[in-house]
């Protein structure tokens, strides 16, 4: 599963987009230009791979020019990854990887610091969790 398309017959995976700069990248150092660099916040890995294992395809989206960094940042910190290639697409499906993109995709839920108030990774992935309907498989 990769991209827009899903496997046919099968129904698209929800899809959550993650804001790079707060949920994920502790951004302690300031901009540095758009550098990734630091630590992934505390319980973003751990979470990401449990959502993703779940069944929900994961965007990470960020302004920067470079998201390639992103992946290669997300990666060196265990979080299998990707950066978009620019490819049109309106969803992301594969659950297995982070789609890293500044594009908005359709997700139905945002992690942000500036809308839904994300302030721990156990609370935020319930949210998500009871938002969509989608029960904890594991």
């Amino acid at each position: 599963m990769h991209g827009g398309r899903g496997p046919p017959g099968r129904a698209r995976p929800p899809c959550i987009t993650v804001k790079v700069d707060g949920p994920l990248h502790v951004r302690d150092r300031g901009w540095q230009g758009g550098a990734m660099y630091g630590d992934i916040a505390p319980g973003a890995r751990d979470a990401l791979l449990a959502l993703m294992a779940d069944g929900y395809a994961v965007v990470a989206r960020s302004q920067r020019t470079d998201q390639k960094a992103v992946a290669a940042w997300l990666e060196q910190h265990g979080v299998p990854a990707v950066a978009d290639t620019g490819e049109p697409r309106a969803y992301w499906t594969d659950t297995t990887r982070v789609l890293c993109t500044p594009r908005a995709l359709t997700s139905p839920i945002e992690v942000t610091p500036y809308g839904y108030s994300h302030q721990d990774w156990s609370t935020t992935t319930a949210h998500i969790r009871e938002t969509i309907n989608r029960p904890n498989r594991r």
